[in-house]
């Protein structure tokens, strides 16, 4: 039985109802599984999974059709409502998120005319005080103190973890909406998703 389900492809029917699942767990249970409690990244939730019935390759494969597919690949068919809002909470909050830094840099690249490898650094404090209003670095020691160590604040960890990121990201776009004006929100939301539309990434 477990070599037939390795060998089956991954459709979306089977996609469908593992949403459906995860959508009827309790409000408590469903909370560890999003960022801030708002956000669904839902590859992170699937990926564990379905390594319980497919191997890697297959997964892999899987993940790379729905890139392929594009704007074709429509989640919202596949996601219960309240699930889909809180994966277009992860498209905006996260990955629109890092294309509009990644957007920034090139601006700043441009600006001083000066090579993407050997900028990243010197020019990372200018564009998180451009978008956020502080320094990398102060920032996450606020996001750290107040969110990730809560009462264990008498230290800030130097290491940043896969979820971690998307947590800290999350929280960043939310900084970056109430301290930017509306028209300047506008303009790096319209160039973000523009920027992730180029790599075939949809929301």
């Amino acid at each position: 039985m477990v070599n037939t389900l390795k060998s089956r492809e991954i459709n979306q029917d089977i996609i469908k109802e593992l949403f459906i699942k995860i959508d009827q767990l309790q409000k408590e249970e469903l909370a560890k599984l999003l960022i801030f409690n708002e956000s669904f990244n839902w590859k992170a939730v699937l990926l564990p999974i379905l390594k319980i019935k497919y191997d890697s390759e297959t997964i892999i494969d899987f993940y790379n059709e729905t890139i392929k597919l594009g704007n074709q690949f429509k989640l919202k068919s596949l996601m219960p409502s309240r699930l889909y809002s809180a994966h277009l909470n992860y498209y905006y909050g996260v990955l629109v998120e890092q294309s509009i830094r990644e957007i920034k840099r090139k601006d700043f690249e441009k600006e001083k005319n000066i090579l993407s490898k050997s900028s990243f650094d010197s020019i990372d404090n200018e564009i998180f005080i451009f978008l956020y209003g502080k320094s990398k670095l102060n920032l996450w020691k606020e996001f750290s103190l107040n969110f990730r160590l809560k009462s264990k604040s008498y230290y800030v960890p130097s290491k940043i973890y896969c979820n971690e990121s998307e947590n800290f990201d999350y929280w960043l776009s939310k900084r970056r909406i109430l301290r930017c004006t509306r028209e300047l929100n506008a303009s790096l939301l319209s160039r973000g998703l523009e920027y992730l539309k180029g790599f075939g990434i949809y929301e």
